[in-house]
């Protein structure tokens, strides 16, 4: 079954400093595969993570600016993670960050940047606060990021720069 199916189930997610939040998942044919949204202006960049994330098993979908991510964040089934660089087109990546917290607000959020002082804001106001990553992007550091923020055991580890 390619197509997945719009029915939602409901699951609580407990999210420290932040209370409970009511959070609805999509059903779908297989639960199983994490859902990662990765927003980044950079065609190059957004293929070379997207390809490297599947490659380690994660299903991933490519908003190319922020009002992209924000329809897809709107209108469909909300991510398991959102991985966006800071700076983009439309709507920067704090805009999104925060618009896709207030959908879930335990959402676990990686954001990527060449100038991290432009996330602290968005680290002092968000709680969980999200993982800041810098640019040129360390896969290693990001995943570690991911399984750490998800609670995903890590396995075999190889040392690639998107």
């Amino acid at each position: 079954m390619a197509a997945r199916l719009r029915a939602r189930r409901r699951a609580v997610r407990r999210c420290p400093d932040a209370g409970t939040a009511l959070v609805y998942f999509p059903a779908v044919a297989a639960l199983t595969r994490t859902r990662i949204l990765v927003v980044e202006d950079d065609g190059s960049s957004a293929c070379a993570l997207a390809r490297l994330l599947e490659q380690d098993g994660f299903e991933v979908d490519v908003a190319r600016d922020g009002a992209a991510a924000i329809v897809r964040l709107s209108h469909g089934a909300l991510p398991d993670l959102l991985c966006t660089d800071v700076q983009l087109p439309h709507a920067s990546g704090v805009a999104l960050a925060r618009y896709a917290r207030s959908l879930d607000p335990c959402l676990p959020v990686v954001l990527t940047t060449g100038y991290p002082e432009h996330a602290e804001e968005l680290l002092r106001e968000m709680t969980p606060p999200p993982v800041v990553l810098t640019k040129p992007l360390d896969y290693r550091a990001l995943r570690i990021a991911i399984h750490a923020l998800l609670g995903i055991e890590l396995g075999a580890m190889s040392v690639r720069t998107v």
